[in-house]
């Protein structure tokens, strides 16, 4: 397993070197690489990679049955590139000889997903069998999952992983929307989180105290920063996130919240809670059922309140409900007034009122 690991990372040195369209990657340029990237892999042991293994590894990539079918041709009879500067293996079809080790992988998951604490594996392994059945017969499939198409900052996952496990310090050129431009920070990576489709390197951010979170779609492009990485540094996933709804903890106390939802929403927050902490606390004859979750107030809570509008009103606390109420405010008047233009007398009126009269906290003031 440990061969074909280091083959696929070889591969995809290999690529990124092919597709570069700006330097000349000569054999010998191709095998430096391909080392640095496995002494990197290996903590920074010393690896070689020979002629014989490059050579292999170029005539694989060009076999189109058993391979990616690549266009690999050499220039001036030295330097090796893409014909198609387009092409990369990461677009290709996988062949059959990886199909068949790929599934070999999905039944040793298999296995592993019958041991307590590793429930988990059993969705993964759900998804690569249909993923494999697709590729082999794609009128058969059973199972669809929504997946983001090509998701920025996913090249770097692995460099941040790779970073977190071996402690390595980044220098990561950030992309700030706000100002439009590309930012260089010193980072110190500690976690990996996903949220709603969306990856966090959690860590530490050079000259700002406390935890920084670093969503990986804003990264350029990164280096090496030849820094120790600091001992003292520690992150508790466990701790960090207990309290709080997606990756945004903020200073301040966990608060009791209390909120009414909807008897046409009550029966899938109760399945689906937004929180580990939520309880009910109350039933209404009408199937309108209240709830409490132990949280630290933050943009994630108030952007899921805004997202569950009009079936749920906060209750108590009431500084907690007007700002809930503030937030869906501001966002709705962000929005262009579609309603208004063009619009007959009666529509308006329509539109007037086609909300129930339910608020985010009116029960605060009984």
């Amino acid at each position: 397993m440990a061969a074909n690991s280091n083959a696929l990372l070889r591969h995809k040195i290999l690529d990124n070197c092919l597709r570069d369209t700006q330097n000349r990657y000569t054999l010998k340029d191709l095998i430096n690489e391909c080392s640095k990237a496995l002494q990197i892999k290996y903590n920074n042991k010393e690896q070689k990679v020979s002629v014989r293994t490059i050579q292999l590894d170029i005539q694989f990539m060009r076999d189109p049955h058993n391979g990616y079918g690549a266009p690999i041709v050499v220039y001036d009879n030295k330097y090796y590139r893409y014909s198609d500067p387009s092409f990369s293996i990461n677009k290709s079809e996988l062949s059959r000889n990886t199909l068949g080790n790929l599934k070999e992988a999905v039944n040793i998951l298999r296995e592993y997903g019958s041991f307590n604490g590793f429930e988990q594996i059993k969705e993964i392994v759900s998804v690569l069998d249909e993923e494999i059945l697709s590729k082999n017969n794609s009128s058969n499939r059973a199972v669809s999952y929504e997946k983001k198409k090509n998701p920025l900052g996913l090249e770097y996952f692995n460099i941040i992983y790779d970073a977190i496990i071996n402690k390595k310090v980044l220098c990561i050129g950030y992309y700030s929307s706000r100002s439009n431009n590309i930012m260089p920070i010193i980072f110190y990576p500690m976690y990996l989180k996903e949220y709603k489709g969306r990856w966090y390197a959690m860590g530490y951010k050079d000259g700002l105290r406390g935890v920084y979170k670093l969503p990986i779609d804003r990264i350029r492009d990164f280096s090496y920063a030849i820094l120790p990485f600091p001992e003292e540094l520690e992150f508790n996933a466990e701790e960090y996130f207990r309290d709080i709804i997606g990756v945004t903890r903020l200073s301040g106390e966990v608060r009791c919240i209390r909120f009414l939802v909807k008897n046409k929403l009550a029966p899938f927050l109760r399945i689906n809670p937004l929180h580990q902490s939520q309880r009910v606390v109350n039933v209404h004859e009408n199937g309108n059922i209240e709830f409490e979750i132990d949280i630290i107030p933050n943009r994630e809570f108030y952007s899921t309140i805004f997202e569950y509008q009009p079936n749920i009103q906060i209750i108590s606390p009431r500084d907690i409900g007007v700002q809930a109420n503030a937030t869906v405010t501001d966002l709705i008047d962000e929005l262009p007034d579609y309603t208004r233009q063009n619009g007959t007398a009666d529509e308006d009126a329509a539109m007037d009122n086609w909300d129930d009269g339910f608020n985010l906290f009116s029960e605060l003031n009984k």
